[in-house]
């Protein structure tokens, strides 16, 4: 077989191979470079702008099983890789899911701070201003959105008949939460690449349709998750939540860096549960401390976005199933919620613009 047809095979098998960040395969992403024959070996030169290696042995895992059902490659081809910065653009393109406008992640660093509260009264706030919104629950050990929604257990989701789910909607949000595919007491006990896994699923094979804005509510921590999120899809923004007390401040702070690490704008900090107002007497209570939240977005030179009160309005709502925006929709608390929307929805905005122009 002469080198111009071994190079059509080749490329015939690239053209099937999809690329472990990308849902492009690696012809599409323009990878091909060369192929040369030195003596009895093919050395195949692949062009990537990724210089993680970890990407590049999975790259390369992937080729030599696609090439080992080719009898005359195997132990015959050698595979490497040149940075080409050219391919960013088009890789940058294929991260964007097709029909949502913007992706805006929600982190907190640390558990119990009322994250998975606020991302949804924001998503509802959106909503009420208009806009067509998706939910994604990334908290897979623990999701909490489903019950937030009034979805207490598992949901029958209807599919496409291609491999692919409809979210379920609620008060005008799509959402998806691992939630719906598990009983009550069950528990996921899986390792870190099913996680990746499963966020990839619920990005790529859920038919969210038409969206402004697709909330993702990460998990607590900075761990395969985030991970997996900012590999998969160019995010526009991330907002950081806490609550005013040190210990919180702390892990909120990891997760402002672990934005930075990920190249994630950050959007700004919301306080929650910044203060506890007596409905009695009308006293303002700090009880974890005070005025954290906006020391946190000043060290890091972001926006302060606002503060939302500790009210038993906001905990009665989330136990209906109802955000409070909308079962409180007249409340100071709700407004302040829409108030924080509309200043999020604006640095989104910015932030999209200068990543394009960019």
């Amino acid at each position: 077989m002469s080198l111009e047809k071994y190079e059509i095979k080749i490329k015939e098998l690239l053209g099937k191979i999809e690329h472990p960040l990308y849902q492009k395969n690696l012809m599409e992403l323009g990878m091909f470079s060369s192929l040369e024959q030195i003596d009895e070996k093919f050395h195949l030169l692949l062009k990537t702008s990724n210089p993680d290696r970890k990407i590049q042995i999975e790259i390369e895992a992937r080729i030599r099983k696609s090439f080992a059902n080719v009898p005359s490659f195997v132990g015959k081809v050698k595979i490497k890789f040149e940075i080409d910065e050219s391919l960013k653009e088009k890789e940058a393109v294929n991260r964007r899911l097709p029909e949502v406008g913007k992706i805006i992640a929600i982190a907190s660093g640390k558990g119990g701070v009322g994250k998975s509260t606020v991302a949804a009264n924001l998503a509802v706030s959106l909503v009420q201003e208009g806009k067509k919104v998706g939910l994604l629950d990334a908290d897979i050990y623990g999701p909490s959105l489903g019950s937030m929604f009034g979805v207490s257990g598992k949901l029958e989701l209807s599919g496409d008949g291609k491999n692919s789910i409809y979210p379920h909607i609620a008060h005008g949000v799509k959402m998806v939460s691992f939630s719906f595919l598990l009983g009550k007491s069950q528990a996921v006990v899986w390792r870190g690449p099913m996680l990746g896994k499963a966020i990839e699923q619920f990005l790529f094979q859920v038919v969210w349709g038409e969206l402004d804005y697709l909330i993702f509510d990460l998990p607590p921590g900075t761990g395969d998750v985030q991970l997996s999120m900012a590999q998969l899809i160019q995010v526009d923004g991330g907002v950081i939540v806490t609550t005013p007390q040190n210990v919180a401040l702390q892990d909120a702070r990891r997760a402002s860096q672990m934005f930075l690490n990920l190249k994630v704008p950050i959007l700004g900090v919301i306080e929650n549960m910044s203060h506890f107002v007596c409905p009695s007497c009308g006293t303002s209570s700090h009880i974890f401390s005070k005025n954290g939240g906006k020391t946190l977005a000043s060290d890091i030179n972001v926006p302060f976005l606002g503060s939302i009160p500790l009210q038993e309005e906001i905990m009665e709502s989330g136990e209906k199933g109802l955000p409070f925006v909308l079962d409180q929709k007249s409340s100071p608390t709700a407004k302040v919620c829409r108030e924080i929307c509309q200043l999020i929805a604006s640095a989104s905005q910015k932030s999209q613009e200068a990543q394009r122009s960019s």
